[in-house]
């Protein structure tokens, strides 16, 4: 089974499509997406909707929970604020309804993972995890052999072996493969980057391959045509600082 999970999409119709065609044509029989299907873009209805037609197993980013109000909005900056409005009278009753639905984390028995915005420490605080710290405190709540996150839109890849010891894995910064050991009881957090705002300095949308019969994990970076919707945040009136910012994935 190939497995594709999906980071934060942030109402980009064009990275999503660009990544739903190539995880189509390598294969993918199932999807899921680590929160964040909102903010900063100009097509949030859309991404929703092409979500949920694929029957995506979906959880809570920040930017949803802000969109139906259970995170306030000054947590924000103020263009994320600016974008986050908008999109509140930009959706429709049952695109907010479903949003406010969404869970904090979801579990994935068939591959035996989890999917949460941030961590699985405090999931409610959509913290990021960015050192060995953050990573170990997840990894602590973790019961299950992968948890894949995002959030901070950076891929990367931490393990916690079975001494307890956590390790940051670099083989997974940038495109590669990496083989999961089959005979060991270590725990994986995955971060899969983000779709439609990529910030590791590689515009391109970033996406994730679980292979559950060669049990391996695959990081995908897909180009997209990010001049259509630089032109359409613009069209839509939205800061010209986020439609700036993807041509450098900043």
């Amino acid at each position: 089974m190939r497995y594709a999970i999906l980071g934060d999409v942030h109402a980009n119709k064009e990275a999503l499509e660009a990544v739903l065609t190539h995880a189509q044509a390598s294969g993918v029989q199932a999807y899921a997406q680590v929160g964040d299907v909102v903010g900063y873009g100009p097509d949030p209805a859309y991404c929703i909707d092409r979500l949920r037609e694929l029957d995506c197993k979906i959880c809570l980013g920040n930017h949803d929970a802000a969109v139906v109000r259970r995170l306030p909005l000054d947590v924000f900056n103020p263009f994320a604020k600016m974008a986050l409005e908008w999109t509140m009278f930009e959706l429709k009753k049952a695109h907010r309804d479903f949003l406010s639905e969404l869970p904090l984390q979801l579990d994935l028995p068939e591959i035996d993972g989890v999917i949460a915005h941030g961590s699985l420490y405090k999931p409610e605080s959509f913290d990021y995890v960015r050192s060995l710290a953050s990573a170990a405190r997840s990894l602590e709540m973790q019961t299950s052999k992968l948890c894949f996150v995002g959030h901070s839109h950076q891929p990367c890849l931490f393990v916690m072996y079975d001494d307890g010891r956590c390790d940051l894995l670099s083989i997974f910064k940038r495109e590669g493969v990496y083989q999961i050991p089959v005979d060991s009881s270590e725990k994986l957090l995955v971060n899969v980057g983000s779709v439609g705002q990529p910030r590791d300095e590689d515009p391109r949308a970033a996406y994730v391959i679980y292979d559950t019969e060669d049990c391996t994990l695959q990081l995908i970076r897909v180009a997209y045509d990010i001049r259509v919707v630089q032109e359409r945040i613009r069209q839509k009136g939205l800061p010209h600082v986020l439609a700036e910012r993807l041509s450098y994935g900043l």
